[in-house]
């Protein structure tokens, strides 16, 4: 994951979990915003969802990268047996042109 990413990820959580406890924190001191408080139950339930999805984008992010990981490590090891192909195709032709049989034609 890019370092933008993680700042960006880093703010959102604190965000969410800012978000979360200020509604809970509303929840005890009704009189700071008295209009707002049945409307409490609902931020919290909206502000857990949101840490909810930033813990699973977080979880699929890290996947997306794991499997990324295994193919760059799998073309790796197909690269490198290519390039032992090639190596064996120039080693038998050059043997073959060293040879005396091919110098007697």
């Amino acid at each position: 994951m890019s370092k933008n990413r993680v700042i960006f990820y880093i703010i959102f959580a604190l965000f969410h979990v800012g978000a979360f406890i200020f509604t809970v924190v509303l929840d005890g001191n009704t009189n700071l915003l008295f209009s707002m408080v049945s409307w409490v139950p609902y931020f919290k339930w909206i502000t857990f969802l949101g840490v909810i999805l930033i813990i699973a984008d977080v979880i699929w992010s890290w996947i997306i990268n794991r499997d990324s990981q295994r193919e760059k490590a799998a073309l790796i090891l197909e690269l490198n047996t290519l390039k032992a192909k090639l190596f064996d195709l120039q080693e038998a032709s050059s043997k073959s042109a060293g040879s005396p049989s091919s110098q007697a034609k």
